[in-house]
């Protein structure tokens, strides 16, 4: 039997931001920091889902989980 390896931890977070069906979505890997950049129609979303997102999120490795509030796009 042919086994799948583990997920990165970025990509893990990235499968759990779909599920909460959160638009346009791009994350960055800062270990120990997750980088969430939304765009701004998704803020208010996001800020409500807050807890439910650091809860599942934490698990996946990262110790911070942070909103990109300047937009900038670059690593």
């Amino acid at each position: 039997m042919e086994t799948q390896p583990p997920l990165s931890a970025l990509k893990q977070a990235e499968q759990l931001i779909e599920e909460f069906n959160i638009e346009s979505a791009t994350l960055f890997d800062h270990k120990p920091v997750l980088r969430i950049l939304v765009p701004e129609s998704e803020f208010a979303r996001v800020l409500e889902l807050r807890t439910e997102l650091v809860e599942k999120l934490k698990p996946t490795g990262f110790r911070f989980i942070a909103l990109d509030l300047d937009g900038n796009s670059e690593s």
